[in-house]
């Protein structure tokens, strides 16, 4: 080989060297930006439960923050199964989504093993389909009620989507609680409590600014509503007769709700008083000798005639009106106390133990006289006097509505949707730090199985792993990134294919292609720098 063409070669592979170094300097695909008309936030709340039969506290008040969010958010409801709540989402134009998940109960009832039990969620990915449900919808803030709801804010963590975590109870006193509540403090980005009861254990190692108070309201406190027409006439013909109607409501005969403490209080009354009738209202979900206990309560007495259970309603609207006065023995440390406050807006005597939250409400709304020591029927018989004997004066409803009520309600929310905004922008500005994906590949997230195409700056997922096949590709030609990375781009169109003619994407770069070009070049270069070695030595 001449001198000159030797030369010729070597410039050539140096000019082949810097587009090859050029090329890997370019910067790849950009992660995308937000649209210039995305203003507003997209925000998913998780629903712990979901009743069939009976709608609890808690999720009366997911249901009016999800309904007053949506009038300034793009909201969507997921609930582990159908039910009342979400029915209502629904009938209120709100997108609702139904994804099984577990409740970690050690947090509310604390034993000393949730980091056992955290390490055991992460270890094996239980979270993992919530992970994949976030990737998909892409949410800004992610929001899940009561203590227990952990694996949804687990899940958005894992993503970096800011999360807000409702307390809607008193966690547990136990030695092991401020577990529960540096747990919470951790995967929380804003801790929102319903009561100061619910806070009290936040207070000595949360900042205060990331803890708020936010007590619920309740559409009945709309002057429309309580105006509503009172329960049909057969229920109340199916009364005895009577001068005063005490009720008692409740999701479900649970035993730390006290109904046998006031089916006891009511037959102590009906011994002194002739024109008493009591009316039980919950569903029989719930404990079944609990269940049985209460009903022989009643069915062993001679006053049988003047108590009635009905099942849970769904209208309590329409049965407050009948009631003169309303007890809520709960014998656990309530959040709130929803039926409290629903009672007292219809003007109703409400008598309640000195339970938590149950305490704040009635004390904000003047009625400290109706509060019984708890779980002391004898205090709960004289409170119950006391209220039958001020009537027909019942509660301030005003001074409730002031407090309570849905303008009050909106004032704070206000408050509320402004801490949002920051939340979502910085999470957005730690989004814009993460490394790019190359275009054109396949890749799936570390803990979750589905696999997207990443195309024109968004991730496409396949139709069902059918639909992978048949587009020709494989699982070795995938790879796995950190959810993060992945989640930094919006979800496209779904792949979808139903008959196998399809042929292979050819734009898309397989895992092995990448190593095997890396081995050709590694291989053409030794080969090449031997050849130079050799006309050295020959020199």
């Amino acid at each position: 080989m001449s001198v000159k063409s030797a030369a010729g070669k070597r410039n050539s592979t140096r000019k082949h060297r810097k587009k090859s170094a050029a090329k890997a300097r370019r910067p790849v695909s950009k992660l995308p930006r937000a649209e210039a008309g995305e203003t507003r936030l997209k925000v998913m709340l998780f629903s712990h439960i979901c009743g069939k039969e009976f709608i609890t506290g808690g999720e009366k008040y997911l249901s009016l923050l999800t309904k007053e969010l949506s009038h300034h958010a793009d909201c969507t409801l997921v609930v582990p199964e159908d039910g009342i709540l979400r029915r209502e989402a629904e009938a209120n134009g709100i997108r609702t989504l139904i994804e099984p998940f577990s409740l970690v109960w050690s947090i509310y009832r604390p034993d000393g093993g949730l980091a056992q039990t955290e390490a055991a969620i992460l270890g094996s990915g239980k979270h993992a389909m919530l992970i994949q449900l976030l990737q998909l919808h892409r949410p800004d803030i992610v929001i899940v009620n009561t203590c227990v709801n952990a694996l949804p804010a687990m899940a958005a963590k894992a993503l970096g989507i800011p999360v807000v975590w409702t307390i809607m109870e008193k966690i547990h006193e136990h030695p092991a609680a401020l577990q529960s509540a540096h747990f919470i403090h951790r995967y929380a980005d804003l801790i929102i409590g319903v009561s100061n009861h619910t806070l009290a254990l936040f207070r000595n190692i949360v900042p205060d600014e990331k803890l708020m108070l936010l007590p619920p309201s309740s559409p009945v406190s709309e002057p429309g509503l309580r105006t509503m027409a009172p329960a049909s006439e057969e229920l109340t013909m199916s009364l005895p007769v009577y001068s005063r109607l005490i009720g008692y409501i409740s999701a479900g005969m649970q035993r730390e709700k006290g109904l046998d403490h006031f089916l006891l209080m009511a037959l102590r009354l009906c011994a002194e008083r002739q024109d008493l009738c009591f009316l039980c209202i919950a569903s029989s979900v719930g404990d079944a000798d609990y269940e049985r206990y209460c009903l022989s309560l009643v069915e062993q007495s001679e006053f049988r005639d003047r108590i009635r259970f009905l099942g849970f309603q769904y209208n309590l609207e329409r049965l407050y009106p009948l009631m003169d006065l309303v007890v809520v023995p709960s014998l656990i440390d309530e959040g709130f106390g929803m039926i409290a406050l629903e009672a007292m807006l219809f003007g109703k005597k409400t008598v309640a133990y000195r339970s938590g939250g149950l305490e704040e409400v009635l004390k904000a709304a003047g009625e400290e006289s109706m509060l019984a020591n708890k779980g002391d029927i004898d205090s709960l018989v004289s409170t119950v006097k006391g209220g039958l004997q001020t009537l027909p004066a019942g509660v301030d409803v005003d001074r409730v509505v002031q407090y309570f009520g849905i303008d009050a309600y909106r004032g704070r929310l206000a408050s509320f949707l402004g801490k949002l905004g920051p939340l979502a922008a910085m999470a957005g500005q730690h989004r814009t730090r993460i490394r790019s994906l190359r275009p054109n590949r396949l890749y799936r997230g570390k803990q979750t199985p589905s696999v997207y195409l990443l195309e024109m700056g968004a991730k496409r997922p396949f139709s069902s792993p059918n639909a992978f096949k048949l587009c020709g590709f494989r699982l070795s030609d995938v790879f796995v990134v950190s959810e993060r990375r992945l989640f930094a781009y919006p979800a496209g169109l779904e792949i979808r294919h139903d008959h196998p003619s399809f042929l292979p994407l050819k734009r898309v770069i397989r895992r092995g292609q990448r190593k095997i070009g890396k081995r050709i070049r590694r291989g053409s270069s030794m080969r090449y720098k031997r050849k130079r070695q050799r006309k050295s030595v020959s020199r």
